[in-house]
């Protein structure tokens, strides 16, 4: 059986590190189940009247 060598562990970490940070990207971008999955009829609800993101640093300047 052959050993692992210092190439090869730095090819897994990488690996896992990208794994990792795809698994982070898909989970504060909706995950698995958000969206509209394929139905657009159900998403247009969503899409027509989209959040306004809240400006708190403007409100904070001009208060």
């Amino acid at each position: 059986m052959a050993s692992l060598t210092p190439a090869s562990i730095m090819v897994l970490v990488i690996v896992f590190v990208l794994l990792a940070l795809a698994i982070l990207f898909i989970c504060q971008h909706g995950g698995w189940q958000g969206g509209c999955t394929g139905n657009c009829a159900a998403c247009h609800s969503k899409c027509a009247s989209p959040k306004q993101p809240e400006k708190q640093d403007d409100e904070e300047k001009t208060a």
